[in-house]
């Protein structure tokens, strides 16, 4: 397997955007009433580039002679992106309605998520295709991430996991990540947040 920076004219950016989706389908479901006009959208951001989910973010595995996609890493660094920016993007891509759900929903995760140093290297997005999971590719863009952060001179890897998704947390505690903060707020039955997480280099 390698991880790659995403080439718009040899990757799918349809799968890669079907990935961007289900890491998040709930919201993305609420404010596009629907997977297949969501997974669209998302890729017309991934392509238009210069925000949170744009192709120079995103890196992608696949097998070493093969282009197909078998997942995604997306990163950023601290204030890489200003507001006005991914209005401005978001605008090119959804309605003004839909611009507005989407950074009212940015203002809302900024809450829950870690906040960022400039020694730290964030993972905002890890994800592997359905039909190639259990071939270590989740551990395999992890590994890749410590190294591309050690060439960027970055002292540690951040990520953010919701507090409902077990799965994704234990494999981030078995590569060796540890909860620093857990960001929470009473909701319906339970409550809502995330584990800000941390990799020393």
């Amino acid at each position: 397997m390698i991880l790659k920076k995403l080439d718009l004219n040899v990757h799918d950016t349809k799968k890669v955007s079907e990935l961007i989706y289900f890491t998040d389908s709930h919201t993305f479901d609420k404010i596009l009433n629907d997977k297949t006009n969501a997974i669209e959208k998302l890729e017309k951001l991934v392509i238009v580039g210069n925000n949170s989910i744009g192709h120079e973010n995103i890196q992608v595995v696949t097998k070493k002679n093969d282009d197909n996609v078998l997942g995604i890493l997306i990163t950023s660094k601290k204030d890489q992106y200003n507001a006005k920016n991914e209005i401005k993007n978001f605008l090119k891509v959804f309605s003004i309605s839909n611009t507005i759900r989407f950074t009212i929903l940015g203002f809302i995760d900024m809450i829950f998520l870690a906040t960022l140093d400039e020694e730290d290297f964030y993972l905002a997005c890890v994800a592997v295709d359905e039909k190639a999971r259990g071939q270590g590719i989740g551990t395999f863009i992890l590994e890749s991430s410590l190294e591309l952060a050690r060439n960027d001179g970055k002292k540690k890897l951040v990520l953010d996991v919701d507090l409902s998704n077990n799965g994704a947390r234990r494999l981030y505690e078995r590569f060796g990540f540890n909860i620093f903060n857990k960001k929470s707020i009473p909701w319906w039955g339970g409550e809502r947040g995330m584990y800000n997480m941390e990799f020393l280099i």
